[in-house]
């Protein structure tokens, strides 16, 4: 166990400097081998932290009279306008698309044919829709409709404060 590096020489040298004002940074590099908080450690466990003077008050500021304009009412708000809906509205849904494959082989597909699959792989007769395919994405419009519907908006209902969800054109909930 290493031996206390606070002898009674240290010590007293210690109370010396604190008691002259010399900060604990101070101390420490006077004395060599502690730092700044074991010198603060030392000063609190012999008692000798009360050596500042209490700070002076601060000064205030003179009182300045301060004149104050009468406020003339401005006129009136206008009220806001009415919130716009919550709800976009989206176009009429495609027609249905019928069930019939038309491509029977997967390597026939190209990138503007429809790869929406019809039947059941494992039966004979399963191909794909083979429509053309008019916006981007692996469907024709039919069965990107179908891939896709609508997600469900929500929209505040005035009447009560609560949110109305819709699908497509239709309240639901």
């Amino acid at each position: 166990m290493p031996s206390s590096p606070w002898n009674a020489e240290r010590v007293t040298t210690l109370k010396t400097l604190w008691l002259n004002g010399s900060s604990a940074a101070e101390i420490a590099k006077a004395l060599g081998g502690v730092s700044r908080n074991a010198v603060i450690g030392k000063v609190h466990r012999l008692g000798l932290s009360g050596r500042m003077e209490p700070s002076a008050p601060r000064r205030s500021r003179p009182d300045r009279p301060v004149a104050k304009a009468p406020r003339r009412p401005g006129p009136p708000k206008p009220p806001p306008p009415p919130a716009a809906p919550a709800v976009r509205r989206r176009a009429a849904p495609a027609e249905p698309v019928e069930a019939i494959a038309r491509i029977f082989d997967a390597t026939a597909l190209t990138r503007r044919l429809c790869r929406w699959p019809v039947g059941d792989p494992k039966v004979p007769g399963f191909g794909f829709c083979g429509a053309a395919v008019l916006a981007q994405g692996p469907y024709c419009p039919g069965h990107h409709q179908a891939a896709y519907p609508p997600r469900l908006q929500v929209e505040p209902d005035r009447r009560c404060g609560r949110e109305r969800r819709r699908a497509g054109g239709r309240i639901v909930g």
